[in-house]
């Protein structure tokens, strides 16, 4: 399996992809806006993609999106691990496993303190590999959300 960090040229491939986990989140299908999306954030420096691609046939079989944010405390870079999918027929091969490797990996590169990720309290599968690579669940500071109406 190749990891490596996306492209303009990948857009097409990814929307798929990323469309299938927003299903996953019981989002509805909505492809042209998957893609729009992508497109956006890339062309605004606003996210890092990387993907899990089959060297054999190019298939893209997995993806993880990293937001970059600052901490005004620590004066340093994070980045937001927001979005982790695996094609449900490619999962248990150690595929979310490298991509999040690849995540660390560029954090530390880039200089970040670190990344940060939120999941649902019912996805025991990822919460466990999560904690398998080291993440640990925050318990110094609680987190708040407005929602505009």
């Amino acid at each position: 399996m190749k990891i490596r960090q996306a492209n303009y040229n990948d857009i097409s491939k990814i929307a798929e992809l990323f469309d299938l986990y927003r299903q996953f989140y019981e989002q509805k299908s909505d492809i042209t806006g998957a893609k729009r999306y992508l497109q956006d954030r890339m062309e605004h420096g606003q996210s890092i993609i990387f993907i899990a691609e089959e060297p054999s046939s190019g298939n893209l079989v997995g993806f993880t999106q990293l937001y970059p944010v600052f901490s005004s405390i620590s004066m340093q870079r994070s980045y937001i691990l927001n979005d982790l999918y695996v094609k449900a027929e490619n999962r248990k091969n150690g595929i979310a496993k490298l991509l999040i490797l690849e995540a660390k990996s560029f954090a530390k590169a880039f200089h970040g303190k670190g990344l940060e990720l939120s999941t649902s309290i019912h996805n025991q599968g990822a919460r466990s590999l999560y904690e398998k690579e080291g993440f640990m669940q925050e318990t110094e500071f609680l987190t708040y959300f407005w929602k505009s109406t």
